[in-house]
């Protein structure tokens, strides 16, 4: 499959995510293989997986030179993500079937979900460049953020709430985890879905920025935006993860710190992130700029709420940011298509 002549907004967003996906398998290969103790006792793996882990390690190393590769050559850059997506699809499958047969623990989702599930999006659609697949699945990025964004929403409400800062008797929410835990990891799930649509959805915005725009200003502030989405994506699905694998055990400990990774910081670089792309987005006028607007300001009041500890205003923020949001995201993608 031929990848050129590629969109140089687009080609710029996949230099980007593989230079990330180059950083991440970097880290973790000199974490496995320098300091594979220190990774088992964080997870609860045994001591005799070192090996193993070392093994992981490197191939995570030689991963991360193909990728830095593919970030400075795209020209080439196909067999390479063609082979880590490969790699990324398999991985998880094996350790979904690892943890089902007792051999890991559940706790180990968190280095599945960045060393694999969140290079699907940029890694396929990179390999679907030139196609017709490829351009109606960019298309629909916003009205998938839409609807799973409304689904998150509706899991937390329905499923998700009796076990969250909700409930004042943290007895029961553990009793509510406990009893419940399918619901309880398919509702965060939910959620793990919509912050990688999210990101997709800024994505998408950012490669729209210079048909508003005259100046060469556009491009940059969205690699901007979705550098600093990137960030807040890495404190919400460490909190997701946290919320699935390592509960109820160490409620006490993971839930605070998981509420102000999603709610605090996840969420408050969601919304810079969001504004950024606003500001560069000069053509949004009248009563359409005011309902953006207005989906900001509840994002920022809902991590400053969740800073305080007010879960009171945490509740209220989020009704209306996602009441908000939903909507207003299939109407920017009729605007911006």
């Amino acid at each position: 499959m031929v990848i050129t002549p590629l969109n140089p907004r687009r080609a710029r967003h996949y230099r980007l995510f593989f230079a990330l996906a180059a950083l991440v398998s970097g880290a973790f290969a000199i974490w496995a293989l320098l300091f594979p103790a220190p990774l088992l006792e964080l997870f609860q793996e045994d001591h005799s997986y070192s090996v193993m882990v070392q093994g992981l390690g490197l191939v995570d190393g030689l991963l991360a030179l193909g990728y830095a590769y593919a970030a400075l050559r795209l020209d080439r850059a196909l067999p390479f993500i063609a082979i880590g997506l490969a790699v990324k699809v398999i991985a998880p499958i094996v350790w979904l079937l690892a943890v089902t047969g007792g051999q890991l623990t559940a706790r180990t989702l968190t280095l599945v979900i960045f060393d694999d599930v969140v290079w699907w999006i940029p890694f396929a659609l990179f390999l679907l460049e030139g196609t017709v697949v490829g351009a109606r699945l960019r298309a629909v990025a916003p009205y998938a953020c839409a609807l799973l964004n409304l689904i998150a929403a509706g899991a937390l409400l329905l499923v998700l709430r009796p076990g969250t800062e909700v409930e004042p008797d943290a007895a029961s929410r553990i009793a509510y985890i406990t009893n419940n835990e399918f619901l309880w990891r398919a509702g965060w799930v939910c959620w793990i879905a919509a912050a990688l649509s999210l990101l997709a959805f800024y994505a998408w915005w950012a490669t729209r920025l210079p048909e508003w725009l005259e100046d060469e200003a556009a491009p940059r502030w969205g690699v901007v935006a979705l550098v600093i989405a990137s960030a807040g994506l890495i404190f919400d699905l460490t909190a997701e993860s946290l919320l699935i694998a390592w509960l109820p055990k160490d409620f006490a400990t993971v839930a605070p710190i998981a509420s102000v990774l999603t709610g605090g910081f996840g969420n408050g670089l969601y919304t810079i992130a969001g504004v950024v792309l606003t500001l560069a987005t000069r053509g949004l006028r009248g009563w359409f700029l005011v309902w953006t607007w207005a989906i900001w300001v509840a994002g920022f009041g809902l991590s400053v709420f969740t800073f305080a500890g007010n879960f009171i205003g945490v509740a209220i923020c989020s009704g209306v940011l996602f009441t908000l949001f939903c909507p207003w995201a299939v109407v920017m993608g009729r605007k911006l298509a």
